[in-house]
């Protein structure tokens, strides 16, 4: 659940609907707009909906999947516009990462900021905002803080034992374990582990998970 762009069409008559990477790290929200009024310009009658999902990678195959849920259950194109656009206020994103050199080769954080973080062994946890900008709310010494760290903020964001979806970069060791720790203190939930691809590998980096929860 990776790329910049997912389309959900040919399910819903002549109304595609696409769910981009957030807008915070990509422009492939304006893009999409972009495209969108191209498209619906050429071909009268038709309709296109974009929702930013101010996220990456795990919370958008969250929202994803619940696309799916909507279309196999018959709904309009009204009403998933509607309902998908609530489902996601009721989801979030949280991350660790280990390294932030990709972050700040593209002018998202400070060059000292991301050296300190490779060089000491510091881990990054924070959170996707609202805005959908990634922003480091922990600064943990180790990956056994971070995991750690990782499960009070689920809990501290609103996660009571829904859906989890954990991507890992290189690191599916770390993932089980969060995973571990998310079901020993919220054993009804649902939590699946999945490798990262596409630009969330890129900004994630070795050893970095983005964890999707609702809410």
């Amino acid at each position: 659940m990776d790329m910049q762009i997912f389309a959900v069409k040919n399910l819903i008559g002549s109304s595609p609907v696409r769910l981009t990477i957030t807008g915070g790290l990509s422009g492939s929200y304006n893009s999409a707009c972009a495209a969108k009024h191209l498209y619906e310009t050429e071909h009268k009658g038709r309709r296109v909906f974009v929702l930013d999902s101010r996220s990456a990678g795990p919370e958008i195959g969250l929202v994803v999947e619940k696309l799916r849920e909507y279309v196999l259950a018959g709904k309009s194109f009204e009403d998933i516009c509607r309902e998908i656009t609530e489902y996601l206020s009721h989801t979030g994103l949280i991350f660790m990462l280990k390294s932030l050199k990709n972050f700040a080769n593209n002018g998202r954080v400070s060059p000292l900021v991301a050296k300190i973080v490779g060089v000491v062994g510091i881990c990054v946890v924070g959170r996707a905002d609202e805005k959908g900008t990634l922003e480091p709310t922990h600064k943990c010494r180790g990956e056994a803080k971070s995991l750690e760290t990782l499960v009070e903020d689920l809990g501290a964001h609103g996660f009571s034992g829904g859906r989890v979806k954990i991507g890992h970069c290189m690191n599916e060791t770390a993932a089980q374990e969060l995973k571990a720790k998310i079901l020993k203190k919220y054993p009804q939930a649902e939590v699946a582990v999945e490798t990262m691809s596409g630009l969330c590998y890129y900004y994630a980096e070795k050893g970095g998970l983005l964890v999707g929860f609702e809410a």
